[in-house]
């Protein structure tokens, strides 16, 4: 069991014989979650802990103000003057190795890419990151956890460690001293980080990891604003119940003019999720957890797309679309509303400025939900990091070595390193316009595909060069989400049996409800999947948590 892996006795081949692992070869090693455990592995919970104290960048004054809670500050312009928040290298000459993911291609080679070299040298240090597709991250980490020879900096993106807490004890570095309270102000950089996102990096009472924060919530997804207008309906939120929603998505709906009111990739239920106020995965009450499967207001989500679906108001076959189909429709009009993450309104390529591109009159704006009886909706905060850091164990000299690092890394919004390390080298990846803008080059996209980013950042912000309205309309829908939004209680726990098994018996429950909604299965057969994911583990995680969050 992991519960003295602070013992004298502890060390690698321990570690990986109690994780099931130990077998492992470079050649063979697959997902540790699909490994044979060989230890009881415990419940674990984040416990009490002085997160770093917050304290925000200085020096730089947003045009749109970002919240306590969480809300990003919205930018319409990078300064003309952007400031160092790290004047001189940190460092003198050190090495560090790292291991993270990538979407899309691979960086240039280091020798060939200018931006890499530049960070490097404002550094003081080399980075040696091996770059892994996203899909493939798990099989590699995996393959690295069972060598013997752990990177610097390990990115945990929540689904490649069973028993993450016994990981974390046996082989990365307790940050906690380091970082907590006060001491943090040793990294300003990583101060600037507000202390909701610190709090996805505690595990068993102490810090162990550091963040990479997101923006707090995916969204409810996207609309057509002009289509809702001419429909009578210009500010979604406004919508007075369910029932007058379904008559709108009537209307919006007509097959002669090959337009749907929704089409989405599994059709895209978490907006109803929102109206219907199904919980952020468990809800929390007297001690008690429900999970958003065994809940009614569920069964009610579900039954409204069923009900969309029988009425005609779905695309047809749109639910086992790719994303690159869904966009393409919503982008022609074909479909109303889709339901995509809220960063994807932004950019050169995002709905605010693809819409209009393809049709000039149209315009795309973030659906904000309503409540289904008038009430209010609950948004999921479900976007708080998009993973997090570990560090590997060393001597106090290299971990503070390696938050130097870091803080360089997660430099701020308007300083000289983030314009490096997003848009690189200033001429050879980008030349500035005449409000002080980056605007890349032809070669910046792979000289800046480095992944700093997944290594350790700074606190997002909303911002887009292309238009000052679309920073508007964006920071406006999380400045309206995150207040309503609702938390995870269990988002920072560890259950070893949700570890082991939790997708795999979630998915017997999606598959009914999406069976139930095309109209090929019934409600009594969803009810039943919900009895089964109890039976086959649903009920021990419950219980694992709530001995977790009972102290026990």
């Amino acid at each position: 069991m992991f519960t003295n892996t602070h013992s004298p006795g502890t060390n690698r081949r321990t570690f990986l014989q109690w994780a099931g692992i130990g077998a492992l070869t470079a050649a063979g090693a697959g997902s540790l979650s699909a490994c044979g455990s060989q230890a009881t592995l415990e419940a674990s919970g984040a416990g009490s802990v002085t997160l770093p104290a917050f304290t925000p960048a200085k020096g730089l004054t947003p045009d749109l103000p970002g919240t306590d809670q969480g809300a990003p500050p919205g930018f319409f312009s990078y300064p003309k003057k952007p400031s160092a928040s790290v004047p001189e290298p940190p460092l003198d000459g050190q090495k560090f190795s790292a291991i993270t993911n990538i979407f899309g291609p691979p960086s240039r080679e280091r020798s060939n890419n200018p931006a890499w070299q530049e960070v490097e040298k404002r550094l003081g240090a080399r980075v040696d990151i091996t770059a892994v597709s996203a899909s493939d991250y798990s099989t590699k980490f995996n393959t690295v956890v069972a060598s013997d020879d752990l990177p610097d900096l390990m990115l945990n993106n929540g689904a490649s460690i069973p028993n993450i807490v016994g990981f974390l004890e046996a082989e990365c570095q307790d940050l906690t001293t380091f970082i907590s309270g006060d001491a943090v102000s040793d990294y300003p950089n990583l101060a600037a980080i507000p202390e909701i996102f610190w709090k996805q990096t505690v595990h068993a009472g102490k810090i162990y990891e550091l963040p990479i924060p997101r923006s707090m919530t995916g969204g409810s997804g996207f609309y057509n604003h002009t289509l809702f207008s001419d429909a009578g309906v210009d500010d979604t939120s406004t919508i007075a119940s369910v029932d007058d929603y379904f008559s709108l998505l009537k209307d919006l709906t007509n097959p002669s003019d090959d337009r749907w009111a929704l089409g989405s990739t599994g059709y895209g239920l978490p907006p109803f999720y929102h109206i219907f106020n199904v919980p952020n995965y468990w809800s929390l009450k007297d001690g008690a957890l429900t999970y958003y499967f065994e809940t009614e207001e569920y069964l009610e989500a579900i039954g409204f797309a069923e009900k969309a679906m029988k009425a005609g108001l779905f695309y047809p076959g749109s639910a086992g679309w790719t994303k690159s189909q869904m966009v393409n429709a919503f982008i022609s009009g074909r479909v109303a509303q889709i339901y995509d993450g809220l960063p994807a309104f932004q950019g050169p390529t995002g709905y605010a400025k693809s819409l209009p591109q393809a049709k000039s009159d149209r315009k795309a704006l973030p659906f904000l939900p309503f409540g289904h009886d008038g009430g209010k909706p609950t948004p999921w905060l479900d976007n708080i990091v998009f993973a997090t850091v570990m560090l590997k164990k060393g001597d106090d000299t290299r971990i503070r070595d390696a938050l130097k690092l870091a803080n360089f890394l997660a430099a701020p919004f308007g300083t000289q390193e983030y314009l490096l390390l997003n848009y690189g080298a200033e001429g050879e990846d980008y030349h500035l316009d005449d409000h002080g803008n980056p605007i890349p080059t032809d070669r910046a996209p792979l000289d800046t595909a480095v992944p700093w980013k997944y290594l350790s950042a700074p606190r997002q912000v909303v911002y887009d060069t292309t238009s000052q309205q679309t920073v508007k309309e964006l920071h406006e829908a999380y400045s309206t989400l995150i207040p309503m939004g609702i938390e995870n209680p269990c988002g920072t726990l560890f259950s070893p049996t949700e570890a082991r098994k939790g997708s795999a018996i979630d998915q017997g429950v999606s598959d009914k409800a999406k069976d139930f909604i095309a109209g090929r299965g019934s409600l009594d057969e969803l009810k039943s999947a919900v009895k089964t994911w109890r039976s086959q583990g649903g009920d021990t995680i419950r219980d694992e948590y709530e001995k977790v969050l009972a102290g026990e």
